[in-house]
């Protein structure tokens, strides 16, 4: 599977995140909900990680985001075209494809769904990419893509709010009520 990011900067920030310069956009669980490891053009899934983690996410002044993890702070860029400048392939696999994305935003073109991403060095993967698709307000798909030797390892991972209004998406059609006797 290849990524193919249109992202020309790689930054990884160090320290805690200054208030002043950034928009708080809440605290996250984030749990691994798929993956696959694909060697000599065979793909297997990984096993099941149910552990989940949790992070800060920011928006800082020009747009771009920012993950906070164990005190760490890694700017994720705004990727060209949003989703439509992302290309993968998850056949034979359970992760999430453009189009499901696509359904499960408020948007009706990929281009207008935003994406994030850069290549940073993750503790036990090395290099890696990572990119952020927005699941609705309180939600994020991230996908992490790392390749050790001749292999590609890509973990879905998803991000859900920790507080606040439910994570729901909001109907895109209003269906009325059933009649009840």
């Amino acid at each position: 599977m290849r990524l193919f990011l249109s992202l020309v900067l790689i930054w990884m920030l160090s320290g805690t995140a200054l208030a002043d310069t950034m928009q708080p956009l809440g605290r996250f669980h984030v749990i691994n909900t798929a993956g696959f490891i694909e060697r000599d053009g065979n793909r297997a899934p990984l096993a099941s990680d149910l552990e989940t983690g949790e992070l800060t996410l920011y928006r800082n002044v020009v747009g771009n985001l920012v993950l906070t993890i164990s005190e760490t702070d890694i700017e994720l860029f705004e990727v060209e075209n949003g989703l439509a400048g992302l290309t993968w392939n998850s056949g034979n696999s359970s992760l999430l494809e453009a189009a499901d994305i696509l359904d499960l935003s408020p948007h009706t073109l990929p281009e207008q769904v935003q994406a994030w991403g850069a290549d940073v060095t993750w503790p036990g993967q090395g290099e890696v990419q990572l990119v952020l698709l927005p699941l609705g307000e309180n939600a994020y798909s991230s996908f992490l893509i790392s390749h050790p030797g001749s292999s590609t390892v890509v973990r879905q991972m998803e991000l859900r709010k920790v507080s606040g209004p439910p994570n729901r998406p909001a109907p895109k059609a209003t269906v009325p009520a059933p009649v009840l006797n």
